[in-house]
């Protein structure tokens, strides 16, 4: 990649000289005169002979990437790909600067959910500040955005941002224009740029203009002003022996953002947790959580969500656009918990300092107490490190001194996590999913989780394949036949699992899974004893993980974690009741988990962000 770049940089030293050469040229004729010729003439003057090309071959025209089937309406939204940009769904080449939507191949009958990029090297054709423009029409009403990127130079390293602009509303745009401030630019010359469009429920046409400072008419920039960036092989794929080749795969700033895949939840965080024998032990017994008859869907009015330390991202102003965040601990009683901690660890065989509490969740018994999970810094002063304690401790009601570790009450550290999906037809959505677990594998390193797919014959895409061609370590392929039911498809995933001592975690399709929520799902999973079902975000349409609006969905069950033994003892989804029939079985699980003396813990759980869909042809029932 070396020698390649270094014969990348040769070429740019040999066009400059050429442009020495070229600009002397004009200094003596009376082509550069103080009053700028029409820019329009000069760009259609030329012939693409006289421009001092890179590559001749290559000049009049562009690289043209199109994303097909990307959610969202911002750039940004194409950046959180993994693999952007270099694996876009069509890669091609154009010969304007203009995106015309019913011309892109495949997608004619198809509205929203794509990206473009069009990138190269311009070639000003006179020396001076030069604007851009955007304009663009739509012809629905659409939610997009655009961005412009230009270089100093030809090094697309160099490259930064001239223009902006995003309609976060659906709106009919009938012809709307973006300027650019003005960039000083030299004849002849190179510069790389990148030109991006993004939509979501529209039908766009932009183009991008521009204009010598001092005229007063934006105008096409023609062909011979142009030129690739890298040459294209008879496949679509960039050329071996393009010198840009390997240049165009180095993370370039307008494509490598590293701040955007994932919010920050504390609650969130992984990290290997050190058990301490500090406190004493004691029974603890839900006193809401015995068995009992429920009448029909009136278990989920007995889950009550439990309060956290310190406030967590629910609180910021993305999230609280709409709805309220996790409620939060009081002050006293983290000092008070802090406080007896301390004194117990400062009477125990350890020695070192109780730095601070890393994060807190309270569940209130009614009468009897408050349980807490517990994770705190301590330093150890032996080892000289700093470890992580995670655990539920027990404060009494009429013994505000006493705390003590719930003997009775506790999660296992690495326990398997099985992760149900059902799904038929939604291949995109599978590939979304698919993609987020080979994410948080690879962030998490965790081998102690299983991706278990049930799939009712999907056309639309080869599931097993995908699978296959991943870079996740365990997964199980379930093939079912006959109409598509959740239900079916999710008991079938948790019969799959033999052990009764591992959890099963059924997920929706339409998720964005945060990388420490497995490892979220084993401290809030207690066997024999209580369950795990997490409030998600809805996103409204057009809006992503990077890009929240929407609300809090309270009242939906549908991912839920239990023990498979758990699941065996209260019998697991109804198959009679829901076999093809959307609605009502997650409250019907809930029912039964109650009625069963189980408590399930619930929380706002920000980063779980579920994607706006349309049902169609998912259910042969709707609620």
């Amino acid at each position: 990649m070396n020698t390649k770049r270094t014969a990348f940089f040769a070429l740019l030293v040999i066009s400059g000289l050429f442009t020495i050469l070229y600009l002397g040229i004009l200094l003596q004729s009376d082509v550069m005169d103080t009053n700028y010729a029409n820019l329009a003439k000069r760009s259609t003057m030329r012939n693409v002979s006289q421009m001092p090309f890179l590559f001749n071959h290559t000049a009049g025209h562009l690289n043209y990437d199109i994303w097909r089937w990307t959610v969202g309406f911002m750039v940004d939204d194409l950046r959180i790909k993994r693999d952007f940009p270099h694996n876009p769904t069509f890669r091609t080449s154009t010969g304007s600067l203009k995106i015309e939507f019913n011309e892109v191949a495949g997608f004619s009958n198809e509205r929203g959910k794509y990206g473009h990029r069009i990138y190269g090297f311009l070639y000003p054709p006179a020396t001076g500040k030069y604007n851009f423009i955007i304009e663009f029409s739509s012809k629905y009403k659409a939610m997009y955005s655009f961005e412009l990127w230009l270089s100093t130079d030809a090094d697309p390293m160099k490259i930064s941002r001239l223009a902006l602009t995003h309609q976060p509303q659906s709106w009919w745009s009938s012809r709307i224009t973006l300027v650019s401030k003005s960039y000083w630019l030299l004849d002849g010359n190179p510069y790389y740029f990148e030109f991006f469009e993004k939509a979501f429920n529209g039908m766009l046409t932009a183009e991008l203009k521009w204009k010598l400072s001092h005229e007063s008419d934006f105008i096409s920039i023609s062909p011979n002003c142009f030129q690739m960036a890298v040459e294209l092989d008879y496949s679509g794929q960039y050329a071996e022996s393009s010198p840009m080749a390997n240049v165009l795969l180095l993370p370039v700033p307008s494509v490598h953002l590293q701040e955007l895949r994932r919010v920050t939840f504390v609650g969130d965080t992984i990290y290997p947790v050190t058990p301490l024998d500090v406190l004493p032990v004691c029974d603890f017994k839900a006193e809401y959580a015995f068995p009992r008859k429920i009448k029909k869907y009136n278990g989920v009015y007995q889950v009550f969500a439990s309060s956290v330390y310190p406030a967590d991202e629910t609180w910021s102003k993305n999230y609280q656009r709409m709805g309220q965040g996790n409620s939060v601990v009081a002050k006293e009683i983290v000092s008070n918990l802090l406080h007896l901690y301390k004194d117990a660890f400062n009477r125990s065989q350890y020695r070192g300092e109780v730095m601070k509490v890393h994060y807190l969740e309270q569940t209130e018994n009614r009468d009897s107490g408050l349980r807490f999970l517990l994770e705190l810094e301590i330093k150890l002063q032996k080892q000289n490190k700093l470890v992580y304690t995670s655990e539920y401790i027990y404060r009494p009601a009429n013994h505000s001194e006493l705390l003590c570790h719930t003997s009775n009450f506790e999660w296992t550290p690495s326990v398997d996590v099985y992760v149900v999906i059902s799904l038929k037809n939604l291949g995109q959505w599978f590939v979304h999913l698919v993609e987020n677990m080979e994410d948080l594998y690879a962030q998490t390193h965790d081998d102690h989780f299983e991706l278990v797919v049930v799939d009712y014959e999907s056309q639309d895409m080869d599931v097993e394949s995908v699978l296959k061609n991943s870079t996740l370590k365990r997964w199980k392929y379930i093939k079912k036949t006959g109409s598509f039911s959740r239900s079916g498809g999710l008991q079938a995933g948790i019969d799959y699992v033999e052990d009764p001592n591992s959890i099963v975690l059924t997920i929706d399709m339409h998720l964005t899974i945060p990388f420490g929520f497995i490892e979220y799902t084993r401290r809030h999973v207690v066997q024999g004893k209580m369950g795990f079902s997490p409030m998600f975000f809805r996103l409204h349409p057009g809006f992503t993980e990077i890009n929240i609006n929407g609300f809090w969905e309270l009242m939906t069950y549908g991912v839920f974690g239990m023990y498979k033994s758990d699941w065996s003892k209260f019998g697991g989804f109804d198959l009679k009741k829901y076999t093809t029939k959307w609605g009502g079985e997650d409250w019907d699980i809930v029912d039964k988990v109650i009625s069963n003396g189980y408590e399930i813990f619930r929380i706002r759980y920000p980063g779980l962000v579920h994607y706006y869909h349309s049902r169609a042809g998912m259910w042969t029932g709707h609620r």
